[in-house]
């Protein structure tokens, strides 16, 4: 019996130390779990004002002129200390979504942010634009201390050349990602301790249709209309193609997705022969990209890109705005937090946080909660193009309430159609 025992605790032992020993190895290989805020749409507006009448634009300043009995009358409601439906944001609310981000989870890896940081209702001049993107960076670098922002340009961030724009980043900015961003505003991060990278993409080079006042070029207004703007193609498949060879996955960045915005029946913002290029880019390499994030739309909506066969290979995620104007109606300032796995780059989760305006607005208290985490609402096992695909299936199943899930917790509560396929 002793002998017994002996082996028994014997076997125990090893059986402890082989199961030690793999839980080690399985935590190696897997990494550690990361976490990243994903920002877009903050749309500064340093001429807000609680009170107060500015001839020059009336939708911004508690001028709203409306319809009473088939007359037009004055609306002199003040508007609210952290924003409103009708307006970009005043710097009350960004400061308030900063705070948020540090306390809710300030132990991040790093922040992506996804352009158009300017409003587009006040007429500025480009030194005022200058100075609010220097005051955003500088509240997001005392917000984020030790720790990296990166920006994608949005169709807003215009009026400066690209060498101004990478002076006000450079504390963020390698310089070998400053070389190709003055060149015209795209640029790489590698993260040379993992196996990953980002890609950020300028995407106002592929608008339909192009202002000139995104073209700039080291300080010059000359629009390039060519098949491959300022190389931006050209450029991007080479650092595909690269981190194919390096075995790397990759994270893909821009302002504007392709595709269409049902706030506004189908339009599409990219030109269609970028666009299809795009998508063709993404098939392409679908094996490496490890995820598509993306601002513009002021919607908490997702899409999936499907190969010329009709297989789910990929998937892009447009989070909400910041601001809580927008074109499909009373909008919600939003932020996300992604959780990710570190080596590989893998998305595992992430969660939605929003502010309800008008009770922040009443207290004097921004107070962003928890809207949803996107496995546990929405019922998934992970965040794949298939899963994301079964799930917009989901959403056409009369006996499924997914799609009930998806309208109702929009970040803006608003209801509209959607198109979730990217097909050929």
């Amino acid at each position: 019996r002793s002998n017994a025992v002996c082996n028994y605790r014997c076997d125990s032992g090893k059986m402890i130390r082989d199961y030690l020993i793999l839980l080690s190895w399985l935590c190696a290989v897997q990494g550690k779990i990361g976490y990243f805020w994903h920002i877009t749409d903050i749309h500064y507006d340093p001429k807000y004002a609680v009170q107060g009448n500015t001839p020059s634009n009336t939708k911004c300043w508690n001028m709203r002129n409306l319809v009473d009995g088939g007359r037009m009358r004055l609306d002199r409601k003040l508007a609210g200390k952290f924003g409103d439906y009708s307006c970009d944001s005043p710097w009350a609310l960004i400061e308030s979504a900063a705070r948020a981000m540090r306390s809710k989870h300030g132990d991040i890896e790093f922040v992506l942010w996804t352009g158009d940081a300017l409003t587009r209702n006040a007429g500025m001049n480009a030194e005022l634009r200058l100075q609010c993107l220097r005051n955003l960076t500088e509240l997001l670098h005392r917000t984020f201390k030790g720790q990296f922002v990166f920006p994608a340009l949005g169709h807003e961030d215009i009026g400066l050349n690209y060498t101004q724009l990478a002076s006000v980043w450079q504390n963020w900015l390698p310089p070998e990602a400053v070389d190709t961003f003055v060149k015209a505003g795209y640029y790489t991060i590698e993260q040379r301790s993992k196996k990953y990278r980002i890609v950020f993409l300028n995407t106002n080079l592929w608008l339909n249709p192009v202002d000139s006042r995104m073209l700039h070029r080291s300080g010059s207004s000359t629009v390039d209309n060519t098949q491959d703007p300022f190389g931006q193609w050209s450029w991007f498949q080479s650092v595909l193609e690269n981190a194919r060879k390096k075995k790397e996955t990759v994270y893909i960045v821009g302002h504007t997705p392709p595709g269409v915005d049902d706030h506004e029946s189908g339009a599409a913002a990219l030109n269609e022969r970028h666009n299809t290029k795009y998508l063709q880019i993404v098939r392409l390499y679908s094996d490496i990209i490890r995820g598509q994030f993306f601002g513009h739309w002021h919607s908490d909506t997702f899409r999936v890109i499907y190969s010329d066969t009709g297989l789910p290979v990929s998937w892009i995620m447009m989070a909400p705005s910041v601001t809580p104007n927008t074109v499909g109606g009373p909008n919600n300032p939003g932020l996300r937090l992604y959780k990710f796995e570190t080596n590989t780059g893998q998305i595992l989760d992430y969660t939605q946080y929003y502010l309800n305006l008008p009770e922040a607005n009443s207290i004097g208290k921004a107070n962003w909660i928890v809207e949803y985490s996107l496995l546990d609402y929405y019922e998934l096992d992970e965040i794949t193009a298939i899963t994301l695909h079964d799930l917009a299936d989901r959403f056409t199943q009369s006996n499924d309430y997914a799609f009930v899930r998806y309208v109702c917790d929009e970040v803006d509560r608003s209801i509209r159609s959607s198109n979730l396929a990217l097909k050929p």
